[in-house]
């Protein structure tokens, strides 16, 4: 995106351009522009510069340095809000140091760059701000590689129905979701059709490409995930275009760069209608009915995996709707921006202050796993019909449940149906104790939206839950602000407080439940309580065993469940 700001603006404005030391090579690539190196992003070393200029442009996703004379029109780019809609995902200094850098670049802006309209509605939705200006961005890899559509058409016809694989360009982020893709992977090989996975940019987070490799081979797919680190362009464009199409399950896009890319090069997408995408995309691209559910996106992959007349479809589609976005757009509309926050400074010294309404979470998330199921259960689920309101029954029907089925389970049709249906569905392996924790602590960083949680296993029908036993608990902890959890007691008449226990108590429990898992299982936990910490850790098991104090609650039967008499 700087290349192409580098390479465009110049037409429209006379632009000097700050880089630090190690960019000094944009000198000899751009003579056009005047370049100024600096040693950082400072007010010392900035203020020489600003001094200059009528507006100044952070195109930096915020806004440096931290005091800008006021009398300087100010451009900040706000890339996206992901931690407004996606809180769950962020710690709470994430949130902090998001909440004061964002806060600042917005408040000190005279106008505002949104790189979609729905990022611009997310600035009018927690901000109350309406000075922003969408400017889309291009598929600037695309525009790099020189060819032009002829070109594209030739190495795409060459390639033809014969490309062996699917790719995925994406920094394994918790909203990129690469575990429910590589899930899908396993549950087609399970079925008898091997799709091919090639995932790029996965270096940037070692850890994380490590722990994907073992989710892989986990569920025996390792021969079929390829996991590449960041590529240079020139191999990750022949990885793309030499593919039969991209898969884009991402949970969360503010624009969505290698989607243009792909469909300006030819190469049909499977993409996840979230956020900006279907406002990029339009009806270029085929949409999954849902990627949080794996044997949903499973039925989605093979569908487009196998359908050569839809991807050809997809391919010209894709051809047409990338015209209308280029780096010569993006700027032409940035230079629009450019003026209106000159004439907003005109008529005013400072703008005027956003209004901040913060995020909020749902009341209740549950993981209900389902492993290791008796015949009678099986029964028990073919027979129930529709999952939402077998849930809804449980649990109450504003919960948010993530559901966790076991991998030995795919290969029943009518479970397969049924589980298929749920909103949110991760695989796991019963036979493993440790990937049953993995699918917990899945489902704690990415499905986990609530103000409350409670993890629990099938057995029983259910029937140890009920939506007016679970309505009540959470009246109960709400009431008890100090208790970080509720857990049930048969024993009890009346709710009772517990102190939090003491070291030697903490280590008892923890060893007494680390040999049942890392999960904490059938308690009622506070989100606030948890500082980030992901339950199905150990961080977070030792935590809870030490540091938590409990609300013991009885177990009342509802009216309704009473037997009745005669």
């Amino acid at each position: 995106m700087a290349r192409a700001l580098l390479a465009h603006l110049p037409k429209r404005v006379q632009l000097r351009v700050a880089i630090l030391h190690h960019w000094r090579s944009l000198i000899q690539d751009f003579p056009e522009v005047s370049f100024e190196v600096v040693d950082d992003d400072s007010n010392a070393s900035l203020r020489r510069l600003l001094s200059w200029c009528t507006c100044y442009v952070d195109p930096l996703n915020g806004l440096r340095p931290t005091l800008i004379d006021p009398e300087i029109a100010v451009i900040g780019f706000v890339l996206d809000l992901q931690h407004l809609r996606m809180p769950w995902l962020y710690t709470e200094e994430q949130m902090a140091g998001r909440l004061a850098e964002y806060g600042y670049a917005i408040d000190r802006s005279d106008w505002l760059v949104a790189i979609s309209r729905y990022e611009r509605d997310n600035l009018a939705e927690f901000y109350g701000v309406d000075r922003v200006s969408v400017v889309h961005l291009a598929g600037f890899m695309a525009e790099d590689s020189g060819l032009d559509a002829e070109a594209v058409r030739a190495r795409r016809d060459r390639v033809g129905d014969s490309a062996p694989y699917l790719i995925y360009p994406a920094v394994p982020w918790p909203h990129k979701n690469h575990d429910i893709l590589i899930q899908a992977i396993a549950i087609l090989k399970q079925r008898g059709m091997n799709v091919p996975l090639a995932l790029t940019n996965t270096s940037g987070h070692a850890a994380e490409k490590e722990r994907l490799g073992r989710v892989a081979a986990a569920f025996k797919v390792g021969d079929l995930v390829d996991l590449h680190g960041f590529l240079d362009e020139a191999t990750l464009l022949d990885l793309v275009i030499s593919s039969r199409g991209m898969v884009f399950p991402s949970l969360y896009e503010g624009f969505g760069i290698p989607l243009v890319d792909a469909m300006a090069l030819g190469v049909p997408v499977l993409a996840n209608p979230a956020a900006a995408v279907p406002e990029i995309c339009g009806t270029a691209v085929t949409y999954m009915r849902n990627a949080s559910n794996a044997l949903a996106l499973a039925d989605d992959i093979a569908a487009f995996w196998t359908g050569t007349e839809m991807r050809t479809d997809l391919m010209y589609r894709g051809f047409e709707r990338a015209r209308d976005f280029s780096s010569e757009q993006m700027v032409a509309h940035l230079a629009d921006a450019i003026d209106a926050a000159v004439a907003a400074k005109a008529t005013s010294a400072l703008p005027p202050p956003s209004r901040f309404t913060p995020p909020r979470f749902n009341e209740l998330a549950v993981f209900v796993s389902y492993g290791r199921l008796t015949e009678t259960d099986r029964a028990q689920l073919r027979a129930a019909g529709d999952i939402r309101a077998w849930h809804a029954r449980a649990f109450g029907v504003d919960t948010d449940v993530t559901v966790g089925v076991d991998f030995a389970l795919v290969n029943d049709p009518d479970l397969s149906a049924f589980f298929g249906a749920a909103p949110k569905l991760i695989l796991f392996d019963a036979g493993d104790l440790a990937s049953l924790d993995a699918a917990v602590a899945d489902f704690a960083i990415r499905y986990d939206h609530a103000d409350f949680q409670l993890v629990t296993s099938y057995r029983g029908g259910l029937s140890a839950y009920s939506a007016t036993k679970v309505r009540g608990v959470l009246a109960a902890l709400r009431l008890f602000a100090q208790a970080d959890c509720a857990e049930p007691d048969p024993r009890l008449q009346d709710c009772q407080l517990e102190p939090k226990p003491s070291e030697k108590e903490g280590v008892i429990a923890y060893q007494r439940r680390r040999s049942a898992g890392l999960a904490v299982r059938d308690v009622l936990l506070r989100r606030a309580s948890s500082q980030g910490l992901r339950n199905g850790t150990v961080a977070f098991l030792s935590d809870y065993c030490t540091r938590y104090a409990r609300l013991r609650v009885p177990i009342v039967r509802p009216q309704s469940d009473a037997p009745r008499e005669g």
